[in-house]
């Protein structure tokens, strides 16, 4: 009748959105950080005055993304590959990205929560949540 659920606490995600946003500025970029729980619901925001304005929206929407799924939103593009319907339906929903930047948050198998980076190119987007998330997921 009832179940157990995992989720990310709210320190967590502070924790992994400072991480991540460390990440943004060695590498020297102006980005928004967003980490969700299990649900796509965000807990921490990290919003930098210096990214563009439009990139907090776009962090939220790939960390909803890649916890809704649990998959990264990078991967999308290769999902969906030649199938336009699929893409159309998933466009039509407004809390979906399927740019580069998101990574869902795992525990084992088990999504627990999502990450959603924005401010510079997909590529980056990408490339400095998975060094955040590594370095968040090494930390003892």
């Amino acid at each position: 009748m009832f179940e157990s659920v995992r989720s990310l606490t709210m320190e967590a995600a502070l924790e992994l959105a400072k991480t991540v946003q460390a990440e943004a500025d060695t590498q020297g970029f102006a980005m928004n950080v967003v980490v969700v729980d299990r649900s796509g619901l965000p807990l921490v925001v990290l919003r930098n005055p210096k990214a563009p304005d439009a990139s907090l929206e776009f962090a939220e929407r790939k960390a909803y993304t890649a916890a809704s799924y649990g998959w990264p939103t990078a991967k999308w593009q290769e999902i969906v590959g030649e199938r336009p319907l699929v893409m159309q339906g998933l466009a039509q929903n407004p809390k979906v990205s399927l740019i580069a930047g998101g990574l869902p948050v795992k525990l084992g198998d088990e999504t627990i929560g999502g990450l959603g980076v924005a401010g510079a190119k997909a590529p980056e987007d990408h490339a400095v949540a998975a060094a955040g998330l590594e370095a968040f997921l090494e930390k003892p």
